[in-house]
């Protein structure tokens, strides 16, 4: 008798993060109706979005950062239309006419799958931007759907107001250079002007933006939060950013007697930047003292990691890296242990009478996060500690 099983390895799930990033232009525009002109005016600064999606794996199979896609697709939804589609599903027939092709007019996606927008949205004609690709995980063989969206908006008034930020579309965090806080200024102006303040009140939010869906700046959860809800500056602690961070503000005026609404409507400005942590460039080598030819009479072999930034080295790699070593004897059946840690290892020579494979691993530092137990994050008198 004979009984046959199929085996196989399950996987935990990836740590997806998709971000839209503006390298140029802005999301949204404001409409001089007296002028009839456009702030600003796609025509001469497109607007540039970029896709860029990181991974984490739990089982450490995949390295770890941002991954090449396929199967790029953009669609240029109507509002209206993209609100009656509830689930966010772009792979229906009906919504195919949609679909960003080389013959759609204003707008061109490139060979990275960076989309050009030269069109100018009408101000009661708002489109929602979606992206699509997949991702195929090598681990199971699945292919991960991955979608985001971004929605271009028109403000018109006789007036020109609008809102910018003091950061670009998007800036870079090296955790192995940048310290300490980072504030976010958004100024509103008038006509070019900084609105009056006995005459014109002003209101301020500041959201996150996670797969396109946006939500309020949690002083109580959202580690990277400082300082600065509902004001015009926003503090934030970049150590806690994961992959990327999408941040937009928005923000209401009121002149006059007219009163400031509770909450934004959907004509209010907007803003938006995008926090990117990032390791620079670096080398890594494996220095082995003495060279790999062990001599009869050593006693200890010191193996050493170096890595080096640019021109620099680092003075202890284990600062910013996870620095593993590990050891395979060269013997049938022999498996690579883990023998430690750490800049450096001294290894006794006798691992070496028959040969032996000296691996060296290094990972970059994750980003501080909650310390949790059972999923559920401790805290000391209401702060959240983190590692």
């Amino acid at each position: 008798m004979k009984k046959t099983k199929r085996l196989g390895l399950i996987y935990d799930p990836l740590h997806i993060s998709t971000a839209l990033v503006c390298k140029g232009g802005s999301l949204t525009q404001v409409h001089n109706a007296e002028e009839d002109e456009y702030v600003p005016d796609r025509e001469i600064t497109p607007l540039e979005l970029t896709p860029e999606v990181f991974i984490n794996d739990p089982n450490g199979v995949l390295e770890n950062g941002q991954v090449e896609l396929s199967g790029i697709m953009w669609y240029a939804i109507p509002k209206d239309v993209a609100d009656q589609l509830g689930n966010l599903s772009y792979l229906s027939d009906e919504i195919s006419r949609y679909l960003i092709t080389g013959a759609t007019e204003g707008f061109a996606v490139a060979e990275d799958g960076t989309l050009t927008v030269s069109r100018n949205v009408e101000y009661l004609d708002p489109i929602v931007l979606v992206f699509t690709a997949s991702y195929l995980d090598i681990r199971s063989g699945n292919v991960i759907r991955l979608q985001a969206s971004s929605t271009l908006t028109t403000t018109s008034v006789a007036v020109a107001a609008v809102l910018s930020l003091d950061k670009p579309s998007s800036f870079l965090f090296n955790p192995m250079a940048d310290t300490g806080l980072r504030t976010i200024k958004a100024a509103l102006l008038l006509g070019g002007k900084a609105p009056d303040t006995d005459n014109c009140g002003t209101r301020f939010w500041w959201y996150k933006v996670v797969n396109g869906s946006e939500s309020l700046v949690d002083p109580n959860n959202d580690l990277f939060y400082e300082s600065g809800q509902n004001t015009e500056s926003l503090v934030i602690d970049p150590r806690y950013v994961d992959g990327s961070l999408h941040l937009r503000c928005k923000a209401e005026y009121a002149v006059g007697d007219d009163s400031l609404p509770s909450s934004p409507t959907a004509s209010c400005l907007t803003a938006e930047t995008t926090v990117v942590r990032r390791y620079p460039d670096y080398t890594m080598d494996h220095i082995v003292h003495g060279g790999v030819e062990v001599p009869a009479g050593a006693t200890v072999v010191k193996n050493e990691c170096v890595v080096t930034v640019g021109r620099t080295v680092l003075a202890s790699a284990s600062e910013w890296f996870s620095v593993k070593w590990t050891i395979k004897r060269a013997v049938t059946g022999a498996e690579e242990i883990t023998l430690g840690y750490g800049d450096s290892i001294m290894i006794d020579a006798s691992e070496f009478e028959d040969g032996a494979d000296v691996g060296l691993e290094i990972e970059e530092r994750e980003p501080l996060r909650a310390l949790a137990v059972n999923g559920v994050a401790l805290s000391i008198n209401g702060k959240v500690i983190t590692l």
